[in-house]
C-alpha cells in the first residue's frame, strides 16, 4: 500500500487560500493544470433561473447583477454567455477583457474594471429609458455602490439637461432596487436588478457542501493507504460528512441563524468555509489544542498527511468543528477574518445549559460519540481545580465538546440552545418555517408575545402578562419611558393589526433569503415596519418571559425607543386627522388603567 496524491484534494486546497485564489478565472486555470477537466460546477437554482431569462432569441432587456465581491457575478455572466454562444464560446477571449459590446448584445463582466467604457454603458441604459424598450440583451455585473457612484459622476459632468434628468431617474430606480428590492419609479420595469446579496446563504452552503462531497474526484482516494487503514484525517472527515447528513444540516443551520441576523456570506466565503471544514489541520491556538502536538500548518493535503508520524491525535484534533469554526487558523483569524469571525460571534458553547453539561458528563446517556470522549473522565468533575489540568485547557475542552455535540447530534432541538440566541429554535419554527410556506405569519401566541414585550419596553416597567396581551399601547413620543403617568393613544393597535411578513422584491429568485419584518397597520393606508432579526426576537422573547438577556446590545433598546417615537407620531397624526379622542392612562401594579387628571384653577 502507498499514499496517493489526489488531484481533487489539491484543487480544493486552493479554496482555502487567499481571495484571489477563489476567483472564477483562477480556479478554472488550476483545474485545467491539474487535468481535472470541469472544475467544481455548482448548479444553483437561482443561477438557472437567471440564465433562462436569456434563452429566448427575442429576450431583450436589461439585467443588472449586483452584490458584494465574491457573490458569483462573474461566473454567472460567463455561464449565460457560454449558453448563448454554445460551441463558439471562446474561453481565452472571455478571460481577456470585461466589456463585450455589439449590435446583438452588451455584456459587462466586471463594471469596476472598465475605464472609458463606463460612460458608454450608462448611456446605453439611458437610451433604454428614452426609447422605452431595449433592442438587445444587456447584462451588467457590478459591485454594490459602484454603479450609483458612476451615475453621479455622469450627472456632474453632463452638459445635457435631458440626460441629467434621465440619469437621475436611472439612479433612483437602481438605488430603490438595491435598498428595498423594488421601485415605484416610472419605467422601473425596464431595469431588472438582481441583488445576489439577497440570496439564501444556508441553501448556497448546503449546495456547495453537497457538491464537494458527491464529486467524483474522491475516487482518486481509492487504493490509498490512508483510506484503507482509515488513518487519513481528510478522507475520514469527507466520509463523516457524506454518511451523516445531520452534521451537514447542523452546520448549515448556523449559516441560517446568522443570515436571519442580516449577515451575508458570499459564495467565495462559503467555498472557503466548506473546504476548510474538510481540510483543516490541528488547532493553532494553544488553548484550543487538546495535546501539545502542533503540525505547524493550518491545512492538510495528501503530502502532509503521508508524512505524519502518528495519527493518534487526529481523531479529536482534526474533526469537522475545527475547520468550521476556523480553529486551525489561529486566534486572530478566528475572531477577525470572515466568515469565521461572524460564526464565533455566536459564542457557541459559552452560554450552554445544564442539560448539555450533564450530557457531556454522562456518556452512557447519549446515542452519539464525540471525538473528545477520550477525555470523558474530565467531565466527571464539576470543577476544573479538582483535576490535574490547566484551567484554560479545561475550558477549551468543554467548549469544544459542546460544539462537537452540536455538530454530531441528530434530532435534538436543544442543541440550538448552545449559542447565545437561545430562542432560535422557536424563531425558526414559528417565523422562518412559516414564511417559507406563505407570505404572512399571524400566529396569535407569537403576536401576543411580541405585543407583551413591546409594552414592557415602551413603558419601561414590568407589565403583567394578562395586560396588553392583545393590544399595543403607544405612549406619546414626548413622554419618558418610565413616567408614572403617561399619555397613550389607547388601543389603536390590536393584535389583528400586527403581523409578520417578509421583504419581497420585484424580481424574486428561487432561493432568495427570507427577511422577516413586523408590520404595524395603523389604518387602512398607513403602516410601519420593524425588521425582525434573531437578535431582536431573542430580546423580545426573553423580556416577555420576564428575563431580559444580559448579553443584549444596548442599541436594540435604543432602536425600539426610536421606533416607539415614530409609531406614536404616526398614530398622533392619524388621530388628529380623523378627530379621534386620545385617552389618558396610568400604570398601577403592572396594569393599564384609565386615569382622570385633576386640574386646579387659579
Amino acid at each position: 500500500m502507498i499514499w496517493k496524491q489526489n488531484k481533487w484534494i489539491k484543487y480544493l486546497e486552493g479554496y482555502c487560500q487567499g481571495k484571489n485564489q477563489i476567483q472564477d478565472e483562477y480556479v478554472r486555470k488550476v483545474a485545467s493544470s491539474l487535468g481535472l477537466g470541469e472544475p467544481l460546477d455548482i448548479q444553483f437554482e437561482w443561477q438557472k433561473q437567471i440564465t433562462q431569462q436569456f434563452e429566448p432569441e427575442d429576450a431583450h432587456g436589461v439585467i443588472i447583477l449586483t452584490g458584494t465581491a465574491g457573490d458569483g457575478k462573474t461566473k454567472l455572466c460567463r455561464d449565460i454567455v457560454k449558453q448563448i454562444d454554445g460551441d463558439s464560446f471562446d474561453e481565452d477571449k472571455w478571460n481577456a477583457k470585461s466589456y463585450f459590446c455589439s449590435s446583438e448584445r452588451t455584456i459587462v463582466k466586471d463594471f469596476s474594471e472598465l475605464q472609458d467604457e463606463k460612460s458608454l454603458v450608462i448611456q446605453e441604459l439611458l437610451n433604454v429609458l428614452v426609447n422605452g424598450v431595449s433592442n438587445k440583451p444587456i447584462l451588467i455585473a457590478v459591485n454594490d455602490g459602484i454603479l450609483v457612484e458612476e451615475i453621479d459622476n455622469f450627472i456632474l459632468t453632463s452638459q445635457n439637461e435631458e440626460s441629467e434628468k434621465r440619469a437621475s431617474q436611472l439612479k433612483e430606480i437602481i438605488e430603490d432596487k438595491i435598498n428595498l428590492g423594488f421601485s415605484n419609479c416610472e419605467q422601473q420595469e425596464l431595469i431588472k436588478l438582481i441583488n445576489l446579496s439577497k440570496l439564501n446563504a444556508k441553501e448556497n452552503f448546503s449546495l456547495i457542501l453537497d457538491e464537494i462531497i458527491e464529486h467524483s474526484g474522491w475516487e482518486g482516494c481509492d487504493s490509498c493507504e490512508g483510506k484503507i487503514t482509515t488513518t487519513c484525517p481528510i478522507y475520514n472527515k469527507y466520509n463523516l460528512l457524506k454518511t451523516q447528513k445531520n452534521i451537514r444540516d447542523n452546520l448549515s443551520d448556523i449559516i441560517l441563524l446568522l443570515q436571519l441576523n442580516n449577515e451575508h456570506f458570499t459564495i467565495r466565503e462559503l467555498l472557503n468555509l466548506a473546504t476548510n471544514t474538510i481540510l483543516a489541520s490541528t488547532p493553532k491556538a494553544k488553548h484550543l489544542r487538546a495535546t501539545k502536538k502542533d503540525t505547524n500548518y493550518p491545512i492538510f493535503n495528501c503530502t502532509r498527511v503521508s508524512k505524519a508520524n502518528s495519527f493518534d491525535e487526529f481523531d479529536y484534533e482534526s474533526t469537522v468543528e475545527v475547520g468550521f469554526w476556523g480553529m486551525n487558523l489561529g486566534q486572530h483569524k478566528m475572531n477577525n477574518a470572515r466568515p469565521y469571525s461572524e460564526i464565533n460571534k455566536l459564542m457557541f458553547g459559552e452560554l450552554s445549559t445544564n442539560h448539555w453539561d450533564n450530557y457531556l458528563k454522562n456518556k452512557s446517556e447519549r446515542k452519539i460519540a464525540i471525538p473528545l470522549d477520550d477525555f470523558n473522565d474530565l467531565f466527571n468533575s464539576k470543577k476544573a481545580n479538582d483535576l490535574d489540568i490547566d484551567s484554560e485547557l479545561w475550558g477549551a475542552i468543554v467548549r469544544r465538546s459542546r460544539i462537537q455535540l452540536y455538530c454530531y447530534q441528530n434530532g435534538d432541538n436543544k442543541a440550538l440552545d448552545l449559542q447565545k440566541f437561545s430562542s432560535f429554535s422557536y424563531f425558526k419554527s414559528m417565523v422562518f418555517d412559516e414564511l417559507q410556506e406563505r407570505d404572512n405569519c399571524h400566529n396569535i401566541d407569537l403576536i401576543s408575545l411580541i405585543v407583551l414585550a413591546l409594552n414592557r419596553i415602551f413603558h419601561g416597567r414590568y407589565i403583567s402578562e394578562n395586560t396588553g396581551k392583545d393590544r399595543l399601547y403607544i405612549p406619546e413620543k414626548d413622554q419618558g419611558s418610565i413616567t408614572p403617568i403617561s399619555i397613550f393613544h389607547g388601543d389603536e393597535i390590536r393584535d389583528r393589526d400586527i403581523y409578520i411578513t417578509k421583504v419581497k422584491g420585484d424580481f424574486e429568485l428561487t432561493g432568495s433569503r427570507i427577511e422577516p419584518v413586523i408590520v404595524f397597520d395603523i389604518d387602512r393606508n398607513t403602516s410601519l415596519k420593524l425588521s425582525l432579526t434573531v437578535e431582536l426576537f431573542d430580546f423580545l422573547y426573553r423580556i416577555s418571559k420576564g428575563s431580559p438577556p444580559n448579553t443584549t446590545n444596548p442599541r436594540l433598546y435604543k432602536k425600539l425607543l426610536i421606533f416607539r417615537s415614530k409609531l406614536a407620531s404616526q398614530i398622533s397624526n392619524t388621530s388628529k386627522l380623523s378627530g379621534k379622542r386620545i385617552e389618558t392612562y396610568t400604570i398601577k401594579d403592572g396594569e393599564f388603567r384609565t386615569s382622570t387628571l385633576k386640574v386646579n384653577h387659579g
